[in-house]
């Protein structure tokens, strides 16, 4: 099996810090050999197109992007899904601290492709029926991803999006926290591949008229 991560040198600490800090951060973990094995396999999917318009009125969010989700038996994200999450697990038993609410376990996964030239998508918040942690992993491609106060894109803050990068959001749950930080991907100017994992909660009917988002990433 392919060795998945690069974690030399990795300061966890400081990554949870600057994650409380500013809503986001990134770092690199692909190893190259993983991530072009990663990239082969997502060049193979059909991808569903999604709607370009979401959302009405003053919560418009506008797109150009393909998703993906069934993943096979033996698929490489499958493994990178439980490879990352028993990672974080190991990391946090041997800590004896967990910045979590509740356990951590990804129940959503989602691969996406921006096609070169595409528009990408406009300034959104994730659902909040996502809870503790957002991981956005790089897969391929060139795109610039940022962070941003509102959905006019103020105070815009630049995350390194670069390929064998993973992009950590916070999402409720995190450290006490409820932030959904605003944020939004342009500039695609090269095909661009990214798995992004999330962790559902069931919501109840009182939760609902709160989202405000919606798809992607």
């Amino acid at each position: 099996m392919k060795r998945p991560f690069v974690l030399e040198n990795l300061d966890i600490d400081k990554v949870l810090q600057d994650l409380f800090d500013s809503c986001a951060t990134s770092f690199r973990i692909l190893t190259e050999n993983f991530r072009m094995s990663l990239l082969k396999e997502a060049q193979r999917y059909p991808y569903r197109p999604e709607a370009e318009v979401v959302g009405s009125g003053d919560r418009v969010v506008r797109q150009q992007v393909g998703s993906f989700e069934d993943f096979p038996e033996r698929s490489q994200f499958l493994l990178l899904k439980n490879s990352f999450e028993a990672w974080l697990d190991d990391w946090f038993a041997h800590s004896g601290t967990s910045p979590f609410q509740t356990p951590l376990s990804f129940t959503s996964l989602d691969l996406q492709k921006y096609a070169k030239g595409s528009l990408g998508i406009t300034p959104h918040r994730d659902h909040l029926r996502f809870i503790n942690l957002i991981c956005i992993f790089v897969i391929g491609g060139r795109g610039r991803f940022h962070v941003c106060s509102d959905r006019s894109g103020r105070d815009s803050k630049e995350i390194d999006a670069s390929p064998g990068h993973v992009i950590l959001l916070k999402a409720p749950g995190f450290i006490g926290s409820r932030d959904r930080p605003f944020h939004y991907v342009t500039d695609i100017q090269e095909t661009r591949y990214t798995f992004a994992l999330r962790q559902e909660q069931q919501m109840t009917r009182e939760d609902t008229p709160g989202s405000d988002s919606q798809t992607h990433r």
